[in-house]
């Protein structure tokens, strides 16, 4: 291998004179080696470890980026070739080409390695153009909620803003964003499979700020979280270097490992010396975690809240009665806009209803599947309306939540049961990679949201045998509260291997999934939902003459949250849906108590019942988080 590499530099100082390159002698081959294992080498070109024979792989996919050909797999190799490349004349029509102009963050990081070398530094129009536009004073790490309705939001996302200098409106900074370039035409399956595994190039985008609050505050209706770094100057510096490197490359992105949250630490890592930040994140990078992982390396510093659209619309709803909501939906809804109603109003009452419809009119017009055509002039006229009348103390801010997206529950969890099922005892492992279900405490989490993928568990009967109990691919469910004026669908799906009583506790595979609406009435959460079930075993044939089994019903749930515990009931009734005419009745209840941030006790009562046959389960559960 060493001869290999010095078969390329010198190959490549062959190509230039040699009173512009000073060749490595062979004192200098330590020095280079060393250096070639400096970990801002390394993050630079976003090396990691993947064994012993072949110690390091670039994550970067796209083979333009390296300058050696042995570069995506060999940090010396492509040190050596940057090193050329920097002091090799560039002969090209177009100087913006040259390799100094295309790598400022390699040649910011090379100049300060004590080399003794002169390197070339030419004019770099295109570069520095944009360089001086971004203009860059500090760095903030956003981090707008989770979002269930997309498959690579479900878990929150990040992304970074620069702030200019002199700018104080954060709206006019810029975005970095890293995200997969995916076919719009791709269905949900089709997204989710290739984002999965890697069938997605991620690429590196620098949009204004605005765009990005537009998309995540308003139209999607996500809370937004904004973290100063404390970046020096030279950091920050570095940081839009290296971003100028990457913008034009591409990462394969992986929903779960080389995702959002992981490309960012990776380039933040590249931009200062003091941060290792991705070492943490083999297998999983959920963005909450990444957060947590620079509050630990000291780099935050203060926070700020920027409340979504519906969180504002929710917070003004408090504050008016029930006509001033009936005069907002005429206002709004209504194809002909008229005023006389705001007459029976005082003057602060009628800016309360004007500000309220002013905003219930932009949601609805940013809703996809609006029907109503006149909302985009009906918001400018309800606007123009509202600026004639005193903006002061209409309505308080938004509270900022006591506890944010960063600082709830950690997302792995471990558990332990003991239980009972008609007189037989049994006990349970599980694991949950991630994320959050509605036992789980509440803080930092969406309200009536359950995520998580690739879950499990296995049971140990009374005789010490062994099985596997339940392997969940896929629980999501979403039962966001209407409020008087918004109306969101809640609904559930889920995927898994599971223990049906009714065929002998034999394993099937299930896949469920239901829509309604949940009511919100103080701390308590109504649901009901209208479900479908599709389960296929063998273990069917005898019993329904056929290998699956559908069903279809209805299912109400309640859930109380209290400050350290929850309580959940529920009844689900399941008809057959084909010729067998059995009905499915499932009546549980649970209590969830947190003992300290990462320690949570549950206690769970279940009756499942179909014709003769009945299955009571009562059991007690032990659950650490970390």
């Amino acid at each position: 291998m060493r001869f290999l590499v010095l078969l390329w530099l010198m190959l490549l100082c062959g190509f230039a004179s040699a009173g512009d390159v000073r060749v490595m002698s062979a004192n200098d081959d330590s020095m280079i080696t060393e250096l070639a294992q400096n970990s801002s080498w390394l993050d630079l070109l976003h090396y990691h470890q993947i064994g012993v024979i072949s110690p390091y792989e670039s994550q970067i996919d796209d083979a333009a980026f390296f300058l050696s050909p042995l570069g995506q797999s060999d940090p010396k190799a492509e040190l050596l070739a940057t090193i050329v490349a920097f002091q090799t004349p560039y002969e090209g029509n177009d100087l913006n080409q040259a390799a100094q102009c295309l790598y400022p963050a390699r040649l910011s990081w090379l100049k300060k390695q004590s080399l003794g070398i002169d390197f070339i530094e030419p004019e770099c129009p295109e570069f520095q153009d944009w360089f001086n536009r971004i203009n860059g004073e500090s760095i903030y790490l956003v981090f707008p909620a989770a979002y269930l309705n997309s498959p690579s939001s479900m878990y929150g996302h990040t992304l970074l803003r620069v702030k200019k200098k002199g700018n104080d409106s954060p709206l006019l900074d810029y975005a970095v964003n890293y995200a997969a370039n995916a076919n719009p035409e791709d269905n949900s399956l089709v997204f989710s499979y290739k984002g999965l595994t890697g069938g997605y190039p991620g690429v590196v985008s620098v949009t204004p700020y605005y765009e990005k609050v537009k998309e995540y505050n308003f139209l999607e209706s996500r809370d937004i979280w904004e973290y100063k770094l404390d970046f020096t100057q030279q950091e920050v510096n570095q940081f839009i270097r290296h971003v100028w490197e990457v913008r034009n490359t591409y990462i394969e992105y992986y929903f779960f490992s080389e995702n959002c949250s992981y490309q960012l630490l990776a380039m933040l890592d590249a931009s200062s010396d003091r941060l290792n930040t991705t070492r943490n994140f083999n297998y999983w990078a959920i963005p909450a975690d990444t957060v947590r992982e620079l509050k630990e390396a000291g780099v935050l510093l203060e926070v700020s809240y920027r409340p979504s659209v519906v969180a504002q619309m929710e917070h003004m709803l408090e504050s008016l009665n029930d006509e001033q909501v009936r005069e907002v939906k005429a206002l709004v809804l209504h194809e002909t806009l008229s005023l006389d109603g705001l007459s029976d109003f005082t003057e602060h009452e009628q800016a309360q209803i004007l500000e309220v419809a002013y905003q219930y009119s932009r949601y609805l017009s940013a809703r996809e599947k609006s029907t109503l055509a006149y909302l985009n002039n009906r918001s400018i006229r309800l606007l123009s309306l509202r600026s004639k009348y005193d903006a002061t103390n209409v309505f308080t801010p938004v509270d900022t939540p006591q506890i944010r997206d960063d600082e709830g529950h950690k997302t792995q969890r471990i558990g332990v049961t003991f239980g009972e099922t008609e007189g037989n005892t049994f006990g349970l492992l599980e694991y949950r990679p991630s994320y959050h279900d509605l036992l789980d405490a509440k803080g930092g989490y969406l309200e009536g949201a359950e995520l998580s993928m690739f879950s499990g568990s296995l049971g140990v009967s009374e005789d010490n045998s062994l099985r596997i109990e339940e392997i969940s691919f896929i629980n999501i469910r979403s039962l966001a509260p209407s409020n008087a004026l918004v109306t969101p669908k809640s609904w559930q799906i889920n995927g898994s291997l599971i223990r049906d009583f009714v065929v002998d506790d034999a394993l099937v595979f299930r896949l469920k999934g239901g829509a309604g609406m949940t009511e919100k009435v103080s701390n308590h959460l109504f649901t009901l939902l209208i479900n479908g079930s599709a389960s296929v075993g063998d273990q069917y044939q005898e019993s329904y003459q056929q290998k699956y089994r559908l069903q279809f019903g209805p299912q109400l749930q309640w859930l109380y949250s209290g400050d350290t515990h929850r309580v959940m009931a529920s009844y689900e009734y399941l008809d057959d849906v084909d010729q067998h005419a059995a009905t499915l009745k499932v009546a549980k209840i649970e209590w969830s108590y947190l003992v300290d941030p990462d320690w949570q006790i549950r206690v769970k009562l279940e009756q499942q019942k179909q014709d003769s046959m009945k299955q009571n389960t009562s059991q007690v559960s032990l659950l650490h988080y970390f």
